[in-house]
This record gives structure tokens, C-alpha cells and sequence, in this order.
């Protein structure tokens, strides 16, 4: 941490500057950012870093007994936030001790039922009788819709 405020309020001639124009450059999640004092504080009770948060938001919620757990899982998958991972893969990972593994477990589930009904919807297309409304016949194409389409 380092102070850029280099003037002395004490000097003649010298305005003074109020505590919220000082400065202070810090690293985050590496990154360098330059905050006013008022941003700072501000920043402190909010919490500065990303990574910490979905960490504490994690530990918070009695969900993960070790944070090099949540870290692994962050490392893997990025977009996920932990109030997205469903209670059943917590208690996987809890039971299994790898959080990555239960909710590669969970994504595999969920993919595999998500091909199960786009394959029984294929299946109904195929077996469906058609529009009651016909005859099962093609119906005429009206020439002048079909000149427009440039079918003719």
C-alpha cells in the first residue's frame, strides 16, 4: 500500500486537501488500482476481492469445510457462483471430498437427461399423424405464393 497525497498541510501557501481527495494504490487480484480514502473504506466493508468473496459467501453458508476445495472448483469453472451449485452436489462433494467431481457428476446427469427428451421429442415427431385438419395429402401450394418464394 502506498500514499500518493505528498503535500504538507502545514506549509504556508499550501490549500489543504480533504481526507476523502488522498489516495492509495493497491493490488487486487493483480491488478493495480488507485482508490480514494472514502473508496477504500467503502471497499473494505463490501469485501475487495472477487475470489474471496465466493469464498466467504461459500464458507458462510456451511458449505465447504476447506476453501482449497471452493479454489479448485473456481479454477475449473469460473462462471459458476456458489449459489448456483445445487444442495445435492454440495453434499456429493462432502461425501466424495472433491467439489469439481460432484458437479461434474451433477453436469453429466443433467446433460444426459437433457439428450433423453430432445431424443423422445425426435421419436414423437416422427410418430405423429399429422395436422387433423388435412388429409394427410400435401396440400396445393398457391401459385402466386409459390412465384414469390421463386419456386416456379
Amino acid at each position: 500500500m502506498e500514499k500518493q497525497n505528498k503535500e504538507n498541510p502545514f506549509e504556508e501557501g499550501q490549500s489543504t486537501k480533504a481526507p476523502e481527495e488522498e489516495t492509495v494504490t493497491l493490488t487486487v487480484d493483480g491488478q493495480e488500482i488507485t482508490l480514494t480514502m472514502e473508496q477504500l473504506v467503502q471497499a473494505a466493508v463490501s469485501g475487495l476481492s472477487r475470489r474471496a468473496e465466493m469464498i466467504r459467501m461459500a464458507g458462510a453458508a456451511g458449505q465447504v469445510p476447506d476453501g482449497q476445495v471452493y479454489a479448485n472448483f473456481i479454477a475449473s469453472y469460473p462462471e459458476v457462483q456458489p449459489g448456483d451449485i445445487p444442495q445435492e452436489v454440495w453434499q456429493d462433494a462432502q461425501m466424495e471430498g472433491s467439489l469439481v467431481s460432484a458437479y461434474r457428476k451433477y453436469e453429466i446427469a443433467q446433460l444426459r437427461a437433457r439428450l433423453k427428451a430432445l431424443e423422445q421429442n425426435a421419436a414423437n415427431r416422427r410418430q405423429a399423424v399429422g395436422s387433423a385438419a388435412g388429409d394427410g395429402q400435401p396440400s396445393q401450394i398457391d401459385p402466386v405464393v409459390a412465384a414469390l418464394r421463386g419456386e416456379m
